[in-house]
């Protein structure tokens, strides 16, 4: 990751990259205009090594044994005889001098970002876990037989350092409690506790105070009986406070190596960031390194003198430019396994993996064998649970979801032509029955003539069965004998098929009206099926997006980005108060300070392989060009801060947004 940063950052100053085609790089400089022999050979030996050395430096990335075999080469070279006013020989020094002096910078900056990239990750790392009191919890698991083992060797070397043989009989708790130092009355570690947690060593922690009883100094005037309960209350306190120390003191170590991290990584940013405000120097050092001008040497002698500054502080200046080039070549290689020694010899990686996946190595294998000898009852009911949910998704489907749909579209082709209720011409035997039933009625017991039945008939049709009904009053006032003599039977068959008509006209309407209705209620019943079918399918698109990791990298990843802009920012409004003491009159056009811009690059260089790992080849190229932008050390901060606003307005909204999580 450190190293993309790096090959972008000091792209700009490999001006003479390697030519195949020819051994001479191109653009040729003016030195290469060597005097050479009629048969085109270069004049002198000490030419013909330093031309065959830059040749070689051109022909790839030099590495830091490229860089001490160079040296020792120039220093060969140095021993050859040559004319004092050979100015080419000078020009060719001092090209490979600064080919040198940018490959040793590249590798520094790529070895400090390096390590700053890699504090960082772990003191993420501790932050995650003192986050959550789970984690924590976990943690002291994970770690419990280291520190178990702690503890026999610190009892073992206290028996030796006080002359008892280690026996099982030495091992007694009286025995033990006799060698170490009674530590209660100061509230300090003792060397069991700092066994166990090995960070008060060096952070002295006052976390057993809160096992000490609250102070009684403040005592109201409440009643004497509430003394018992506040007792039970002070020792139900104590006893939970002494519960949750383990975790206490493991939460503190968790925030001690954090804290020591971030330490750590805020030196390695100011190396960065004095590095990075060295490239402008270098762009000009390799301008200058091909001209045959004195001044040009002078500028090489100020760049390797602030590099070497830079990184070996306590390095005495040297007018050779020979010797600081080979004391940071000779220096480069074990900056890195220094690094990892000093990590490990304070203890602030994180946990190795096997300390890490002990308990789960520990609990698996016989939940698998319990799993295994226990198929038998559990794989049939699987089984069945299988098959009822895949018989519940076929019927949900099937019933829910096709037969509603078919019936809509059946629905719309039919237009309302499906059965009916009542039948429109079951309704027009049963007026004219009922017509022809009234009008014999009022021909026998009224005595109507054509005309008479003939207007009866025209009421009939309309619901008006007035003379019909008079006839049935007064055949009510006498029923017995209407009955028997009279029309009170058939009038009640005229009521009855009166009736039989009015709910045949009734359900006729309702059935016209769910007509008009019918394809809303289809989709009435089809709607909640094509919820359900719609929740589902969002619900399973979004799982697949997140396991394919699709969606730009991921929600974590794209976390960190936003993470590291919204730091970005707030170390360039923050700067002016964090970088000097002194306020300026005009602190925005003064350089950013070393810390701020180290801590700048480091973001910019997880952003930046962020961006070349999980962004399309369509936004990929602009949100590193605006990257690119923040990473110009030449730029001040308030351009800087307008960049940031144009990446939160370009990637941080709409369909391109990158920095949203």
């Amino acid at each position: 990751m450190p190293s993309e940063f790096v090959a972008h950052f000091t792209s700009s100053l490999n001006t003479t990259p390697a030519s195949t085609a020819s051994p001479l790089p191109s653009p040729s400089p003016p030195f290469l205009n060597l005097n050479q022999t009629e048969k085109g050979e270069i004049s002198s030996p000490k030419k013909q090594t330093l031309h065959a050395l830059l040749v070689s430096l051109n022909q790839g990335v030099i590495t830091t044994d490229d860089i001490k075999q160079a040296t020792v080469t120039l220093h060969t070279a140095s021993t050859y005889e040559s004319s004092s006013n050979d100015h080419e020989e000078e020009v060719l020094q001092d090209a490979i001098s600064a080919k040198l002096t940018v490959a040793l910078y590249s590798e520094t900056l790529d070895a400090f970002l390096d390590q700053a990239t890699q504090v960082e990750a772990e003191a993420e790392w501790w932050a995650d876990v003192e986050s959550s009191r789970i984690s924590v919890a976990l943690y002291l698991l994970q770690t419990l037989p280291a520190r178990i083992f702690n503890v026999f060797r610190t009892i073992i070397h206290l028996l030796q350092e006080n002359k008892i043989p280690v026996t099982i009989s030495s091992l007694s708790p009286s025995t033990i409690r006799s060698l170490l130092p009674s530590t209660i009355s100061t509230l300090r570690p003792g060397p069991i506790t700092t066994a166990i947690f090995p960070h008060l060593k060096n952070e002295p922690s006052i976390s057993l105070a809160m096992l000490l009883p609250p102070s009684k100094q403040v005592q109201a005037s409440g009643s004497s009986y509430l003394a018992p309960l506040r007792r039970v209350q002070s020792s139900a306190s104590f006893v939970l406070r002494f519960a949750n120390l383990p975790l206490d003191l493991t939460r503190q170590e968790c925030r001690y190596n954090r804290k020591a991290l971030e330490r750590l990584r805020d030196e390695r940013a100011e190396v960065v960031g004095k590095l990075a405000q060295l490239r402008s120097p270098m762009s000009n050092l390799v301008r200058s390194s091909y001209s045959t001008n004195a001044q040009g040497s002078s500028e090489h002698e100020a760049v390797l003198a602030s590099l070497a500054e830079v990184i070996l502080p306590h390095a005495v200046p040297n007018p050779s430019l020979l010797v600081p080039i080979q004391q940071l070549a000779l220096w480069l290689p074990g900056l890195r396994q220094q690094h990892v020694t000093e990590l490990n010899k304070r203890k602030l990686l994180r946990p190795s993996v096997l300390t890490r996946i002990w308990p789960s190595a520990l609990v698996f294998p016989p939940l698998a064998l319990y799993i295994y000898t226990s198929r038998t009852s559990w794989v049939p009911a699987l089984l069945d649970m299988i098959a009822d949910a895949r018989e519940t998704v076929r019927g949900f489907v099937q019933g829910w979801l096709v037969e509603p749909l078919v019936g809509v579209i059946n629905t719309v082709r039919g237009g309302g032509k499906g059965d009916m209720l009542v039948h429109e011409e079951g309704v027009l035997a049963d007026i004219e029955s009922l017509e022809r039933m009234t009008l014999d009625l009022a021909r026998d017991a009224l005595g109507y003539n054509a005309s008479q039945l003939e207007q009866l008939s025209r009421q009939v049709r309309t619901g008006d069965l007035t003379p019909v009904m008079e006839i049935y009053e007064q055949d009510i006032r006498k029923p017995l004998r209407s009955a028997i003599s009279g029309t009170l039977i058939r009038n009640m068959f005229i009521q009855v098929q009166k009736a039989k008509v009015d709910i045949d006209q009734a359900l006729s309407g309702i059935d016209r009206l769910l007509k008009s209705q019918e394809l809303t209620f289809a989709f009435v019943g089809v709607a909640p099926a094509l919820g359900v079918v719609y929740l589902a399918a969002g619900a399973f698109s979004r799982l697949w997006a997140t396991s394919r990791g699709t969606s730009l990298g991921g929600r974590k990843r794209r976390r960190g980005v936003w993470e590291g802009l919204r730091r970005i920012e707030r170390l360039l409004i923050m700067y002016p108060n964090s970088s000097s003491s002194q306020p300026t009159s005009s602190p925005t056009d003064a350089p950013i300070a070393p810390l701020p811009t180290g801590l700048l690059i480091l973001s910019l260089t997880r952003m930046r392989s962020y961006a070349l790992a999980c962004l399309p080849r369509h936004i990929q190229e602009p949100f590193l060009q605006d990257l690119g932008d923040l990473e110009d050390t030449n730029l001040d901060r308030d351009a800087k801060l307008q960049i940031v606003q144009r990446i939160w307005r370009c990637w941080g909204t709409g369909n391109q947004a990158v920095i949203r999580f």
